[in-house]
């Protein structure tokens, strides 16, 4: 059987795994799962993790772990919503500054690791929580002025819609694969996270690549913040790393899709693996386990075993 042919056979049988895993979630809660407008409030939901975590993967891929991607969507998201309502700039202000934003933001986290050569986990955790407290600032001397902590997007929010939402989740999807499996760039990303030795051996250089790398990701990241922003109105401030909530099921949706990795690749995997936590939550929703701490500590749950799963066959230390 050639090459071609095994990937195929396993890709039919990850595609039959999770059809069952369905049909079998479809019966545990009375057919409520499996109906149209059920399964398009799945899809709605499976948007914004999607995005943040293909911008994720072109982070994540060459070794930098940055925390800060979620303190990064409040703020972005909030500035954009600043320029479109406050200072009229309308699309423009929502979706060019939050973009440019994300950019920025994402910038000052991966430089800060690589040219101070801490790890990036640190770098990012530090950056969350001065995005966290320069977005809770703004919202102390805003509650004061306009007697409302955090500003609403009464207009502008199409994007947050469907069919829009699925338009954009398409477009993003052909994005994604395409500059990951088909550019010089996704190469190079995916060199460096297979082998930094090997990479560096082919000439590639280190730097230029994580941070272009981090640029693609963080216009991911941004058009998930434009998305979520649009989809419930207000993305409120948070502290003391509370940020880090907004990114769990993008994580749990990232450590799922690597453990699909040599079936279907990583862009594709995303879109299975972030269909399937979304799904999860639902189920529990349907079965009702509580949102608050019932489904947190699931959710959890779900991030370790899809740490586990990612890693199940790696022979090195996990670091």
């Amino acid at each position: 059987m050639g090459v071609k042919m095994r990937k195929l056979k396993k890709q039919m049988i990850l595609l039959g795994c999770i059809g069952a895993i369905f049909v079998i979630s479809n019966m545990a809660v009375d057919g409520r799962l499996l109906t149209w407008n059920n399964m398009k409030i799945i899809i709605t939901h499976a948007i914004f993790p999607s995005f943040v975590s293909w911008g994720m993967m072109f982070i994540f891929t060459s070794g930098l772990i940055d925390l800060s991607i979620g303190a990064n969507i409040l703020l972005s998201a909030n500035i954009g919503a600043i320029c479109a309502m406050d200072l009229g700039m309308g699309y423009f202000g929502l979706i060019g500054m939050t973009l440019i934003s994300a950019v920025i933001l994402e910038q000052l986290s991966v430089n800060c690791s690589v040219n101070l050569k801490i790890p990036s986990w640190i770098s990012g955790l530090g950056m969350a929580l001065i995005f966290e407290a320069i977005l809770t600032f703004y919202s102390t001397i805003r509650s004061k002025t306009e007697g409302s902590s955090n500003i609403t997007l009464v207009n502008y929010r199409e994007m947050g819609s469907m069919p829009y939402m699925a338009i954009i989740w398409i477009i993003g999807f052909a994005a994604a694969y395409i500059i990951f499996n088909r550019s010089t760039l996704g190469l190079n990303i995916r060199a460096i996270g297979g082998n930094e030795g090997v990479a560096k051996a082919m000439g590639i250089n280190m730097k230029k690549t994580m941070l272009s790398g981090a640029v693609v990701g963080a216009l991911f990241i941004g058009m998930a913040a434009i998305i979520q922003e649009s989809y419930a109105g207000k993305l409120a401030s948070t502290s003391g790393l509370g940020s880090l909530s907004t990114i769990f099921k993008s994580l749990a949706t990232v450590l799922l899709a690597q453990s699909f990795e040599r079936v279907v690749s990583m862009p594709v995997g995303i879109i299975f693996s972030a269909v399937f936590v979304t799904s999860l939550f639902n189920v529990l929703t349907l079965i009702g386990v509580p949102s608050g701490t019932g489904q947190e500590m699931c959710l959890g749950a779900i991030v370790i075993l899809c740490g586990i799963i990612s890693h199940w066959r790696y022979k090195g230390v996990v670091k």
